[in-house]
């Protein structure tokens, strides 16, 4: 399981995510915009993004393109398996 800090602006979300592909469906949702009608570069831009998030560092930041700050705030991990 992954925690994050997702901050817009003065506004801040707490989102956890328990696998890469709940992330890159998220960041498919929410942190990415289509820009016309290029859906194949969008969602490798998503996936980009989600690739990158999942393997920051606790304690560390990503910025996207659209302005939001995100940063780890916990990966909870057991072995090979993520707990909550």
């Amino acid at each position: 399981m992954i925690r994050l800090n997702i901050k817009t602006h003065n506004l801040v979300k707490v989102k956890s995510f328990r696998t890469l592909q709940d992330l890159f469906n998220y960041c498919r949702d929410e942190l990415c915009w289509l820009v016309g009608s290029d859906y194949d570069t969008f969602l490798n831009d998503a996936e980009v993004l989600a690739k990158k998030i999942w393997d920051t560092n606790v304690g560390q930041s990503v910025k996207t393109d659209l302005g939001h700050t995100i940063s780890i705030q916990s990966k909870v991990r057991t072995g090979k398996y993520l707990v909550i």
